[in-house]
């Protein structure tokens, strides 16, 4: 299962604002004595020129004070856990900050920060259960907010395999943002798009779908709204989704064209299967092997194409041993009344080897019967006999050439 991650820049941009403002903050709700103050301003500027000895120096001498007020803690661990995230150091960072819930003395504001800085910090640390907890007590007390908490906490949900629960809050980050006239992100379409593939929701999955083929076209969705029909077998509207991939050029590899033309064939569409393989073939775009040129026999073939059906099988026989390619050329020789020919292909299927030798025999009998070769049909036919699936049939065009042959001599005919 592919697993989403958030950013360092995005976790870096959200907790430098909360920490730089933590100080600010501070004087509206119990302000920080002078000192305080001066020593957490100084690790701040440190820490933001990535001098870390000096940072540390300066939050140590606070740590170190022995009459730190609730308030003061608060804010001491707030700028531990900035400086810890700028070395990325994670785990330590989201030690601090919980140490700053810990304090008695909180101000609302820093308290619902934390608590949403905690969330970030644990998806980052793939504590996602955590996260969740952190981010569902932010939710509780935050206001108004915004689409990206909701965000985080799908991806979190997602995480841990939680799918059903995932979708609700990725909707309701989709919901948000639309009611502030907020452009909705790729990204977290993509996500339910995820979550509806795998709980098999196809429904919802298809009207997701619709939305990125149509705002965010790419190849991508293309091919997922085509999966998507097939698992529903609706082959129809599985081969219109390939169809639009292919007339905007997103199908461009042999697998990918093979499948639209096999899906073109099962929707009784052969001519154009025939003519995309066709082209395909002869550009390289398809790869050129026995099982593409029977494939487009094939549709030849359905679409009375027999010259090009001929053609098709002659290129497949060349790169394979086997014998039912002939027996199909043979086939399409008789079909137009291409006797001799027809005969040919049939002695070389036979030679190959094929499945079912007795229908390539009733043919070549039949071919011989049409070119006046009695003798031949005869012995054809009677190498049919020999199968019991087609004795009694072949019996019957024996007896049938016996008494052809028996009329013509009666004429003064020799056969």
């Amino acid at each position: 299962m592919k697993r989403l991650r958030c950013t360092k820049l995005w976790l870096l941009l959200a907790l430098g604002l909360l920490a730089g403002n933590a100080l600010a903050a501070a004087p509206k709700a119990r302000p920080l004595r002078e000192v305080v103050y001066e020593r957490l301003n100084q690790a701040q500027e440190a820490t933001e020129a990535e001098n870390w000895v000096k940072a540390f120096e300066q939050l140590g001498r606070v740590e170190r004070m022995k009459d730190l007020a609730s308030h003061e803690k608060a804010q001491l661990y707030t700028s531990y856990g900035y400086t810890y995230f700028s070395q990325e150091k994670y785990a330590e960072s989201a030690s601090s900050y919980e140490q700053v819930l810990a304090q008695e003395e909180l101000s609302d504001a820093l308290r619902t920060s934390t608590l949403y800085t905690l969330g970030q910090l644990h998806f980052h640390l793939e504590n996602f259960d955590t996260a969740v907890g952190f981010l569902n007590q932010w939710l509780e007390v935050a206001n108004n907010p915004g689409p990206e908490p909701f965000i985080l906490k799908g991806q979190a949900l997602y995480q841990m395999g939680r799918l059903e629960e995932a979708a609700e809050p990725v909707r309701r980050a989709i919901a948000v943002a639309e009611s502030r006239d907020k452009k909705v992100r790729e990204n977290w379409y993509a996500l339910l798009r995820v979550i509806y593939f795998e709980t098999k929701d196809y429904d919802k999955l298809l009207d997701v779908l619709a939305i990125l083929v149509a705002e965010y076209p790419a190849k991508e969705y293309w091919m997922h709204l085509a999966a998507a029909f097939g698992e529903m077998d609706d082959t129809n509207r599985q081969l219109a989704a390939y169809e639009m991939a292919y007339a905007q050029g997103y199908l461009k590899s042999s697998t990918e064209i093979v499948l639209l033309c096999q899906l073109l064939l099962q929707a009784e569409v052969p001519y154009r299967a025939g003519v995309l393989l066709q082209e395909g073939l002869e550009s390289g775009t398809v790869t050129s092997n026995a099982n593409n040129w029977r494939l487009l026999s094939q549709a030849w073939i359905l679409a009375q194409e027999h010259d090009a059906a001929i053609v098709s099988l002659g290129k497949a026989a060349e790169l394979s041993d086997d014998g039912e390619l002939y027996a199909r050329i043979a086939q399409s020789y008789a079909n137009l009344n291409r006797w001799e020919l027809s005969t040919e292909a049939a002695k070389t299927a036979l030679a190959k080897g094929v499945k079912n030798p007795q229908d390539l025999q009733m043919m070549q009998g039949m071919a011989f019967f049409e070119l006046g070769r009695y003798s031949e049909a005869k012995s054809a036919f009677s190498e049919a006999q020999k199968s019991e699936k087609g004795r009694e049939t072949a019996s019957r065009w024996l007896a049938y050439v016996q008494r052809e042959e028996k009329r013509l001599r009666e004429l003064g005919i020799d056969p």
